[in-house]
């Protein structure tokens, strides 16, 4: 997968969570997400969607202190 690929991942899953009001509500589309990024296409390792949900939780914890 490339970078810009990823790009576009993450930032889906941003703006889906932020999309949401509740802290569980965000909880549960990362795990929905990891549960697509497992499946094909995208068949990631762990490994690798591990790295995109942690870039996830730094931008909307980022977000979160800018609010």
């Amino acid at each position: 997968m490339k970078p810009d690929e990823w790009e576009r991942i993450v930032q889906s899953i941003v703006d889906e969570s932020n999309q949401q009001p509740r802290e569980a509500a965000k909880h549960r589309v990362l795990i929905e997400w990891r549960a697509k990024l497992e499946r094909e296409p995208t068949l990631l390792s762990p490994h690798k969607i591990d790295e995109i949900v942690r870039e996830v939780r730094r931008r909307l914890d980022a977000s979160s202190v800018k609010a």
